[in-house]
């Protein structure tokens, strides 16, 4: 992971606050204004090159413990289908419930919503934020949970970093990135491939002959153009690509995907109004595919179950945004955008004698647009509110699911979906208050929602003999929210925040158990010995109650210790069609996380220790299959060599503990990522 000249002196300075600098600008960024009544995290450039994590995801579940993915494991050998973000636990599911933004265009799945993590290599960014609840006040759809900002790391003059990383498990990452500038004009460039062996991902026990290690391989390229048109205008063109290949732990399984992406931006200070203005356009195009398979008892035979050979998926999308301090105590932010998607899937299924006998294809187009006003209004020196409302129209159309016999060409299924639309209104409003030079206190209400993405309307799929429908006929689920909290610095070099909180999620999609096998059920058909039928249905309402602390504490200039908890408690409350779950906690939401760090950085040296708790949580929804809790130790050290040159050593999970990451109705046990070594070399021209 590349180190920048002078990182280890930024890093004495830099602080892992929860209210990140101000950044006055129209895109939407988390602001002090703005957002003091509401929890921000925010990851700096230092803390994300400094990690001992090689994976952008993983490093973030070690500094903000409130993100999650769908399940427990890396996105180094993570199926794409499980890498969805929750954060606070609200509703953990393949599609997430949160938003990613990459320099304000949205990076979550068109026709699925999870996230594409090896798009983002930590070395490819200045900073994140992590803003957990009432991002649909701003962001509309897919921010039901919250927003998690990526930006991009801001060069200046000519530059060239070359970062490279040797690991074990067959493990390698190369980076390139460079910057010129031309008078007004700059381009920059990132390129990154990385490479690993993986390891077997079923417990040892109970692997056989069928099985192989989760492998991964991924390269990215971005480049960016820009154009200084004056002091205030700035124009920037960005063109990207990524492309990953995965075996899925046994020999028939394998996924890929696939994307490109090009966007303009277009940024303008106007003095005399004290505004900002940003334009933005982007178009997406994604494709993935991915085999699923049966394996027999004994694990000595596997035989290809479903073949989605093509699920491709486009988006393109538009949004503008005015910032403007219309008075001492009064800033407003206002805007729309839009975002249009379609996406389908075709695969073959029901395999007969070694050859699939049917074909499927099932898809759709979905519409979002949207509005929005916020005020930031302060009141005082000691008290600020945040006021804001937006308006989505969101519609579903062209919703179809075509099946035939391949031999005879004859239909078994033709269905075409009727349109759906709706209007969705949401807000939230924040107040804080500076009870003391050392104390204040916050408080925020807000609401949410988010349509089903069209891989969870008609899209199945199936894990080894558990087989999961999708169902056409869910409902946009809907959010509300309220959260209070304080946070107390007493001295320059100490900090302690804590946040209750409280979600009610109605309509939550979920996947709900409707039959065990062995036997045939509708709508999926055949269930194996052992193998369980799940749908996608909406489950009436879930209760999400919650609370984090944070604390920081620099002992000396040199030292920083760093600990976090997050509590909760995600429950069905009511679920009219399944009474069987009402009472049950929500599958992979763990009640206890907590995360302690140590980071010490005297002069050219850095090392950081962290270890990190996770609770026991269920696979399934009917909390059959329990999933044990853990602790791993992670490790980092790092030299600067002079300006030019730095080398790093890491190492995840240092004592080689297995953790359970998922678990089949049939016993079968899934583990996360054993002991990893890394060691990095970092050239900066």
């Amino acid at each position: 992971m590349l180190l920048v000249a002078s990182s280890l002196e930024r890093l004495r300075a830099e602080e892992p606050v929860q209210l990140p600098e101000v950044v006055v600008a129209a895109d939407r960024l988390p602001s002090r204004t703005a957002d003091e009544p509401f929890s921000i995290t925010r990851i700096g450039s230092v803390e994300l090159r400094g990690a001992p994590q090689l994976r952008l995801d993983d490093i973030l579940r070690n500094a903000a413990p409130g993100f999650s993915l769908f399940r427990r494991s890396s996105s180094r050998v993570a199926n794409p289908t499980a890498q969805g973000v929750s954060l606070r636990n609200v509703g953990p599911n393949g599609a997430g419930r949160t938003l990613v933004l990459l320099d304000g265009i949205p990076l979550n799945d068109p026709f699925a919503g999870w996230i594409p993590w090896s798009r983002v290599p930590p070395s490819s960014l200045g900073e994140v934020l992590v803003n957990p609840g009432g991002g649909a006040g701003l962001f509309g759809n897919a921010a039901l949970a919250g927003t998690i900002h990526l930006v991009s790391e801001k060069r200046a003059g000519n530059s060239a970093n070359l970062v490279g990383t040797v690991a074990n498990r067959d493990t390698y990452e190369t980076a390139l990135d460079s910057h010129v500038e031309a008078g007004p004009l700059s381009l920059s460039t990132y390129l990154n491939r990385f490479e690993t062996g993986g390891y077997p991902v079923l417990q040892a026990d109970q692997r056989g002959p069928v099985d192989a290690s989760a492998d991964a391989a991924s390269w990215t390229w971005q480049s960016r153009a820009g154009w200084t048109v004056d002091e205030n205008t700035q124009l920037s063109l960005t063109a990207s690509a990524f492309e990953e290949k995965r075996n899925n732990g046994t020999r028939l399984t394998h996924n890929s995907s696939d994307g490109q992406d090009v966007s303009a931006t277009f940024d303008r200070f106007i003095p005399t109004l004290d505004a900002n203005v940003r334009l933005q356009a982007y178009a997406q195009r994604r494709r993935f595919s991915s085999t699923f398979s049966s394996v027999n008892e004994t694990r000595t035979e596997e035989t290809l179950a479903l073949d989605q050979f093509d699920v491709p998926a486009n988006a393109v999308g538009s949004s503008a945004a005015w910032s403007q301090q219309i008075s001492e105590a009064h800033r407003v932010i206002g805007g729309a955008d839009v975002r249009w998607i379609e996406g389908e899937t075709n695969e073959l299924f029901f395999r007969v004698d070694d050859a699939f006998t049917r074909f499927r294809n099932a898809g759709g187009r979905q519409l979002f647009i949207g509005a929005f006003l916020e005020e930031n209004w302060r009141i005082s020196e000691a008290v600020k509110v945040v006021a804001g409302g937006r308006v989505d129209y969101w519609q579903q159309a062209g919703g179809r699911r075509f099946e035939r016999e391949r031999a005879t060409g004859e239909t078994l299924r033709d269905e075409e979906f009727s349109r759906q639309e709706g209007v969705a209104p949401n807000g939230r409003l924040g107040i804080s208050a500076q009870l003391a030079r050392s104390l204040r206190i916050r408080s925020a209400a807000y609401t949410g929602f988010r349509v089903p993405t069209l891989n969870e309307l008609y899209r199945p799929f199936r894990v080894a003999n558990d087989i999961t429908e999708a169902n056409a006929a869910l409902e946009p689920e809907r959010l509300l929210g309220a959260e209070v909290g304080a946070d107390w610095d007493p001295v320059e070099r100490f900090s302690f925040s804590a946040t209750g909180f409280y979600n009610q999620l109605e309509d939550a999609v979920g996947n709900v158990t409707i039959g065990e096998g062995p036997g045939t059920f509708a709508p999926g058909g055949f269930v194996p010995a052992g193998g369980v039928l799940r749908q996608r249905q909406n489950l009436d309402r879930v209760e999400v109650v919650g609370f984090e602390t944070q604390l920081v504490w620099k002992p000396t200039p040199d030292l920083r210790v760093r600990a976090q908890y997050l509590f909760t408690h995600p429950t069905v409350a009511r679920a009219a069609q399944s009474p069987q779950l009402e009472g049950k906690r929500l599958a992979q939401a763990p009640d206890h996380v907590a995360v302690a760090a140590l980071e010490w950085s005297p002069g050219r040296w850095h090392t950081a220790a962290q270890i990190r708790y996770v609770g026991r949580q269920f696979e399934d929804d009917l909390n059959r299959l329990p999933l044990a809790h853990f602790a791993t130790i992670d490790l980092s050290l790092g030299y600067e060599f002079n300006d030019h040159l730095t080398g790093s050593a890491r190492v995840e999970n240092l004592l080689d503990t297995e953790t359970e990451v998922g678990r089949t109705a049939n016993g079968l046990v899934t583990i996360g990522a054993p002991r990893l070594f890394s060691f990095t070399i970092a050239l900066q021209f």
